[in-house]
Formats: C-alpha cells, structure tokens, sequence
C-alpha cells in the first residue's frame, strides 16, 4: 500500500470510532467498530468482515453491512464460487488486492454467474480486500464493496486504509487474544471439574472463584464427616473449612509483609492443613502468583485429599520403585513425591527437610539414574510399573 500524508487524514471524523474499535472486547462489538472506522474513512456501498480462518480456509465469523439475511449460508455458497481464494492461496502474505487486480474485464464479470448469483444481489462490481497474516495463515481479512455508480478506490484512498492498517490489525489480534485464552481457560476448567481430586481456587480476598464436585464433596465430609455429610447435597452445604481459610489468611498477611516490589512466587508460599480429628485428610494451599502478572493479585490455590500422607506410610514406597534398587529409601520416598507432581519446597516441608537436603538427595537420584529432569524421572519410573 502507498504512504499517506498525516495532514491529509481526517483525524476529527475518525477519532471517535477508534477509540470504540480499541475499546471492543468482543466479537460484536469489534465488528460494528471496524466497520465505523472504514466507512468513516472511505465511500462505500458494502463492508464485510471476515475472521476466524483455519489456515487459508473461509472464515468462521463473517459479517456485512447492509446485512443479508441467512449470512453463514450465503457466504458459505459464495465460499465454494468465490474467484479470489486461488488469487489468496497463491500470494501468501499480500496485504491488500483490488478486486479488479483478480476478476475479468468489467463487461466479462458482469456476465458472470458469480455476479449473478452473489456480486449483482450484493450490489457491487468493484472492491477491495485488505488481509491480515499470522505467518502462513490468514488472521483477518475485511472487504469493501462499491456499487456500479461509485468510483473505483484511488490510490489515497488506498494509502488511507494502510494508515489504518496497524490500528485495525491492533484491534483484531487483542478479541483474538482474549478468545484464546478464553478457549483455554474453559478447556482447563472442563478438565478441573471432571478430575478425582478436589480442587479450589480462592481470589485474593478469600472469595471462591472455581470448586469442582470433588472439592464440594471432600469439603463437606471434613465439615460434617463422612457418614452425616451422606445425607447433604454436597452442592448446597459447600463451605470451605474455616481452619483452611484460617490459613489461607496467613498466608496473605505474610505476603502483605513484604516489599510490595519482591511479590513474586517465592517456595515458602505453601501450607498444609491437616483434619483435626479425621486422620488422612489434609489440604495443600499454594499462592498462584507470577512476576509477570503485576497488575492481577494472587490466587490461593487448594487441594484436598482424603489419602492417609503420615511419614511412616511415605516409608513404605511403592512396588514400582521398589524395582529400582539403586535409591536408598529416603530417595525413593522423594521420588514419590516428584512423581506426585509436588515442588521442592512442598516436599521439604511434608518431609520435615530443608530444601538443599531435598535437592540434594534429588540430584543424587538424577546421577544414580542418569536422567536430567523430572519429567525423565517421571517417565523413567513410570516405565518400571
């Protein structure tokens, strides 16, 4: 696209819809900003937008102003017509192309059955398309459509759109941004909520943020006991234990304590809380927190568990490990707790050890085993079962 001169943008008329176009969080709102800017920027008789490519494939979100009616469908047809995706797929990474770049001779396109059925019902016979590129795939594209009786896009008209190519594009990568992580916190949640280990994340005002069913179970059982938390909806009586929440508070002083600029996760930030009167039951506390997340406050997060952890039971390691000779008992029960995903520090302070003994009798069982991870160790005694 050619440069344009600042002087010659009308910054009065566009001010407003970019602010709303960077305002926009969701897919709706993004589209009815883009389609704002352009048509404040430029005459047009239609605007579309497309997003939601899979590589160069169609989009899975489209919208059009004027709108049509049934869109999915129609731009579905249209899709399998459409004489510009060969123009795509063979110019990975082209910025913009006139439709005239593509199509026929005018008189030739008029007479073509994709004017007939698509251009013609659209009101267009020129246009132009302005792509957006994620390596070798499409990230966005929109379209603007001029009807025979408008003019084709000039060439400052063009430099105006690559102006406000990096605005639109800025706008776009953050909705997609925010609906990925979006995707992915759904799917961790699934997965959360389906486990056989109670989970709860707490916010930083000891607020519940997320229990799965196990958690609300576990909770209720600490609470009432098992046999009387039988007769109770889980669901309904969920309350975390208080002698938990008592620690999580402990946990936030600490925090609170410190200099405001040191907050990162730090090996300390671990409890555990044992049931008083129930042996075996017990809940881990970890504070989720990160130096690149300044700007959110930590998160408490707790697992609780029903399985009897006495030191005398760690003493007896499984069959599996058993198999592995070379590790004196002490190394095999910190093995155990690797391989139940436990940190340095929380496996010191279940073990009553400091956490250079723990690293150090965890490097001799890298050495004995010639592995370099504990991912390898995991997977090496995995094997052994």
């Amino acid at each position: 696209m050619p440069p344009v001169s600042l002087a010659s943008v009308d910054h009065v008329r566009l001010h407003k819809p970019l602010l709303a176009m960077h305002a926009a969080m969701e897919l709706e709102s993004l589209w009815k900003a883009v389609a704002s800017v352009l048509r404040a920027a430029v005459e047009t008789h239609r605007v579309t937008l497309f997003l939601g490519h899979l590589g160069l494939g169609e989009a899975r979100f489209v919208r059009t102003d004027p709108p049509i009616e049934h869109t999915n469908e129609w731009y579905s047809a249209r899709g399998r017509e459409n004489p510009f995706s060969a123009h795509i797929d063979s110019h990975p990474g082209l910025k913009y192309y006139l439709f005239s770049d593509v199509l026929p001779p005018h008189e030739e396109f008029l007479r073509s059955e994709f004017y007939r059925q698509f251009a013609k019902p659209e009101g267009w016979d020129k246009g132009i398309s302005v792509l957006f590129w994620e390596k070798q795939s499409i990230r966005a594209m929109f379209s603007l459509y001029r009807s025979p009786r408008q003019p084709e896009f000039d060439p400052a008209e063009i430099a105006l759109l690559h102006y406000l190519y990096p605005f639109i594009e800025t706008a776009i990568s953050r909705v997609q941004k925010l609906h990925t992580e979006r995707l992915a916190r759904r799917n961790l949640e699934e997965f959360a909520w389906n486990i056989p280990v109670g989970l709860v994340l707490l916010d930083w005002t000891l607020k519940v943020e997320f229990a799965n069913p196990e958690a609300r179970r576990l909770c209720a059982d600490w609470n009432y006991g098992p046999e009387a938390a039988k007769v109770f909806n889980a669901r309904d009586v969920f309350a975390l234990p208080a002698s938990i929440l008592n620690q999580c508070a402990q946990l936030r002083a600490t925090i609170l304590a410190r200099d405001a600029k040191n907050l990162v996760f730090l090996p300390g930030d671990f409890a555990r809380v044992d049931h008083a009167a129930q042996p075996g039951r017990h809940a881990q506390i970890s504070v989720l927190n990160s130096s690149g997340s300044a700007l959110a406050t930590p998160r408490f997060l707790i697992v609780l568990d029903e399985r009897p952890t006495s030191r005398q039971e760690h003493a007896a390691p499984s069959l599996r490990l058993a198999q592995l000779p070379m590790l004196t008992p002490s190394e095999r029960i910190i093995v155990e707790h690797v391989c139940a995903g436990q940190t340095n520090a929380e496996i010191a302070r279940l073990l009553s050890k400091s956490i250079l003994t723990v690293k150090t009798q965890l490097n001799s069982v890298f050495r004995k085993l010639d592995v370099k991870s504990r991912a390898k160790l995991m997977a090496l005694v995995a094997s052994t079962s």
